[in-house]
């Protein structure tokens, strides 16, 4: 069980910066998420995790040791490092103990032994016990993921790095195999780095999340710290929908549209009062009787079974005329068709940043 500490790390591909000054801590024994839109550089840092790519600057240590740096450069085969890959990339003429063991080398007499015990003991562990003799076409989707990951942890790798390895699932597969590989790391000790361009996927699996942005970690938090206190309201945009109003601080609360909401002591803001940003996430408003509140009408309605996402304009009147509309979550309660009045009223704590 090791950490793993990233320093003013830098990749170049001809004329594309790829990564640029990104700084990443890895604690030991922790699940961290590296979240990313497609072409942002994840995969990439992943490679250098693993040394399949040489930094071009900065360093990267594991567990205390410069495997890439200035006059430094430790081979992949050397890092003890697990990798699995989006599509698992079996051997498809090996037995699943085949696939498990392949990297166990037999060192000295009875080694083939021990290895088909430690096998046996891998697959139990990722609860696939019983199928080593079966061969990677006769298992599903998530089943040779499973033997993906059961051949990284073979050889007790330091650290397991994780390339978008649940993408090619269908969405119940994926939840079910995210939640099982998060025990097995949890059960294990196992220091990982998730890749992934799924926010839900991060912000559910992961211990911290690691926002990566323009080349660099825009902010690497516990989840609900990164979803609730976002770095800046773009960070905020991408961590999911937000609702970003303007407000004015006064003291230790702040005036929006949707009224004066308490703010989070852990917004700080220069100065007792001022213009501000604020965040209010989709699940923070309620639509509530004809009473006291903001009003408007509903001009999408997305129904997803366990909630609902609808979209409400605010009335167009003097203080909210030009106002994007309001995205809101609901559970339960009666369809909104579109055209349909609301009445909204906001819960707090709420985030916020000084306007520039």
């Amino acid at each position: 069980m090791r950490d793993v500490t990233v320093s003013g790390l830098g990749k170049t591909f001809g004329a594309q910066v790829v990564l640029a000054g990104l700084d990443l801590e890895v604690p030991a024994g922790s699940l961290t998420a590296i979240l990313g839109p497609s072409g942002s550089g994840k995969t990439t840092l992943l490679r250098l995790l693993a040394g399949f790519e040489r930094a071009d600057a900065g360093t990267i240590g594991i567990g205390g040791v410069l495997v890439d740096g200035p006059g430094a450069y430790l081979p992949p085969e050397r890092r003890r490092i697990g990798y699995v890959p989006q599509e698992g990339s079996l051997f498809p003429h090996l037995t699943v103990a085949g696939n498990v063991g392949f990297g166990l080398a037999a060192r000295k007499h009875g080694a083939g032994q021990r290895r088909g015990g430690k096998v046996d003991g891998l697959l139990e562990t990722v609860g696939l016990g019983g199928f080593g003799r079966r061969y990677p076409h006769q298992l599903s989707g998530g089943q040779q993921q499973r033997v993906a990951l059961a051949r990284a942890l073979a050889i007790e790798p330091a650290v397991v790095l994780l390339d978008e390895p649940f993408a090619s699932l269908d969405a119940h597969l994926r939840a079910s195999v995210r939640a099982d590989v998060q025990e097995i790391f949890r059960r294990a000790g196992t220091t990982a780095v998730l890749v992934t361009h799924d926010q839900d996927e991060a912000l559910s699996v992961a211990d911290r999340v690691a926002a990566l942005r323009d080349g660099g970690i825009a902010q690497c938090a516990p989840p609900e710290d990164l979803y609730c206190r976002p770095a800046d309201p773009r960070l905020a945009s991408f961590i999911g929908e937000a609702n970003l109003l303007e407000g004015v601080v006064s003291g230790a609360t702040v005036k929006t549209l949707l009224g004066a909401l308490p703010l989070d002591p852990a917004a700080a803001i220069p100065g007792a009062a001022g213009q501000v940003t604020v965040l209010i996430r989709p699940e923070q408003i309620d639509i509530v009787p004809n009473e006291d509140g903001l009003t408007a009408h509903v001009t999408s309605y997305r129904y997803h079974g366990h909630d609902a996402v609808l979209y409400a304009q605010p009335e167009n009147d003097a203080a909210v005329a030009g106002s994007s509309p309001v995205v809101v979550r609901i559970t339960g309660g009666p369809h909104r068709p579109v055209g349909s009045g609301v009445t909204l009223r906001a819960r707090g704590p709420v985030f916020a940043w000084r306007a520039d």
